[in-house]
């Protein structure tokens, strides 16, 4: 039996920045109206990484099919949007064709784009061999990299800041591995709308949103967010990739080093979070089908 098409489906979209009430009006909507909830968090998706990313409790995971939450380890650096994206879709086929129907919910803009839309081919590069190359990539200087960048592909290094570590270490991943600019593959692809999204975009007021975002990282504190970065530290290792690019659990690590006080420590959280519920509205405001913008949401 082919695949149930999924491209006349019309599939809810919650999103918008942390703590705006994404969770809250997902769930309402899939109690409602039957819907099963694909996670849209990439910090989600990892296991054991529970308060500092405000994962849906048991007790909310139970009131509505969850998909997409605690699928990777903390040291998986192989997971991707790419391979996201072709899951996604997969999981609506399957459930479409069994009579089920779902929502997407989450603030990793990246991620909806990929599921939505996809990305040009992951390119049949082995996953090993991706991996050992990155190791090589980390311990050269960003410096380096960058001007490496420059060099073999400079349409590409011309928009990408000289700070953006991931997106360098990409292009030059794949140059690497098929000898071609990742430019020339951006410019080559032509993206198609594998389903059409609804967009339900969460957004308070600023003022609003960055006081819930400060009350949050208090009660994550007041939760047992130290001891579960603690716990985690120990058994992964405090200088694990994930934790150091992870809000709320590098500056946890940095508390438990002693590198800075308790206080700092949440005041640095607060701020991060801050400037990155800021970085997400930037991404969301450039989603043409989001024509409006809901000043709600539930804490």
């Amino acid at each position: 039996m082919p695949p149930f098409d999924i491209s006349n489906l019309k599939i809810p979209v919650v999103c918008g920045p942390t703590a705006a009430g994404k969770t809250a009006v997902a769930l309402e909507l899939a109690q409602e109206h039957g819907y099963e909830i694909i996670s849209a968090d990439s910090r989600q998706m990892v296991k054991h990484m529970n308060i500092g990313t405000a994962k849906p409790t048991q007790e909310e995971q139970k009131l509505a099919p969850h998909h997409f939450i605690d699928i990777i380890e903390p040291e998986d650096e192989i997971y991707n949007s790419y391979m996201y994206g072709n899951e996604v879709r997969e999981l609506l086929s399957e459930l479409y064709s069994d009579g089920k129907k779902a929502l997407i919910c989450g603030g990793s803009g990246l991620y909806i784009h990929s599921a939505v839309q996809g990305f040009f081919e992951d390119l049949g590069i082995d996953d090993s061999e991706k991996f050992d190359y990155r190791k090589i990539l980390e311990r050269t200087p960003l410096s380096e990299l960058y001007e490496r960048l420059k060099s073999t592909d400079p349409e590409y290094a011309a928009l990408t800041p000289a700070t953006q570590k991931q997106r360098i270490h990409r292009a030059l991943e794949v140059f690497h591995f098929t000898g071609r600019k990742i430019s020339e593959l951006h410019s080559e692809h032509r993206p198609e709308q594998y389903f059409q999204p609804e967009y339900i975009f969460i957004c308070p007021e600023r003022e609003i949103l960055f006081e819930r975002i400060n009350s949050r990282v208090l009660n994550m504190v007041e939760a047992g967010l130290i001891d579960e970065v603690e716990e985690l530290a120990a058994k992964y290792g405090a200088d694990l990739k994930r934790f150091k690019k992870t809000i709320g659990y590098r500056e946890v690590i940095e508390y438990l080093k002693g590198d800075i006080t308790k206080d700092r420590m949440i005041e640095l959280i607060q701020t991060h979070t801050r400037q990155f519920a800021k970085r997400q509205i930037t991404w969301f405001k450039r989603i043409a089908e989001i024509k409006n913008f809901f000043l709600d949401g539930k804490s």
